[in-house]
């Protein structure tokens, strides 16, 4: 399907400006697509494509079955992720692109197992691939992927996986995802994912490391990098009432 590009273009700025002008403050939520599409007179595909920009622009948050809330009234020059549970993750999936680069098996150094909570020496998968905003668009992040052994019989079909591997993951194995620890930090990246970036070898990085655990230990942990001075993480925490 052909996207009205001076269409969404129009959505997109009219939503923009409101924001700016306080008509959408910080918090509040957007109209439904619906609602949308029946202001601007819009497909509902027109309408989808004119929130995305909006995501990839920083100023709009979409979660799952709820809609789109306004996390930003300015355009950022660099990626934002938002992240408050794992619905937003599971987002983050679906609003993006993944390509799968590689897959194969490898033995887990002390390191890497010390991050991903089991015995060095244990052999797990490793998947790696790199994500971006839309297919053939420009990299968000480069992706390593460590798997369980006891998720082997569903590895080589996560090429076809629509969403996340870790929500593929836990239905097929039948394991529930009881927490996701994250670790974020800096490092030099080596010459493999500064291609895939397109920038210079040894450039500074963020890495946003993930475990998902499930009450037989983890089950998949990913290392995410990206390009530092691209790269601002966001994280909502509200105070327990």
């Amino acid at each position: 399907m052909m996207v009205d590009v001076p269409r969404y273009a129009q959505i997109f700025n009219t939503l923009t400006k409101r924001m700016q002008a306080g008509q959408y403050a910080v918090d509040m939520w957007l109209p439904t697509e619906s609602e949308l599409c029946d202001e601007f007179k819009a497909s509902r595909f027109t309408v989808r494509e004119a929130l995305r920009r909006l995501v990839e622009q920083g100023m709009v948050q979409r979660r799952q079955g709820a809609g789109s809330v306004v996390v930003s009234t300015m355009p950022l020059a660099r990626y934002v992720h938002s992240l408050s549970s794992l619905s937003d993750l599971f987002q983050f999936a679906l609003d993006t692109h993944y390509d799968m680069l590689s897959t194969g098996q490898v033995m887990l150094d002390a390191r890497l197992a010390e991050d991903v909570g089991v015995s060095a020496g244990e052999r797990w998968h490793l998947v790696e691939g790199l994500r971006s905003h839309e297919k053939g668009g420009k990299a968000i992040c480069y992706v390593h992927s460590y798997i369980a052994p006891r998720a082997t019989p569903y590895v080589r079909d996560l090429k076809r996986c629509v969403g996340p591997f870790y929500a593929y993951l836990a239905n097929q194995t039948g394991e529930d995802i009881l927490e996701v620890r994250q670790d974020i930090f800096g490092a030099a990246m080596n010459s493999k994912i500064a291609s895939h970036l397109k920038c210079n070898a040894d450039t500074s990085a963020t890495c946003a490391f993930r475990r998902y655990i499930t009450l037989k230990g983890t089950l998949i942990a990913s290392y995410n990098w990206h390009v530092a001075e691209q790269f601002h993480y966001r994280m909502k925490m509200s105070r327990a009432i």
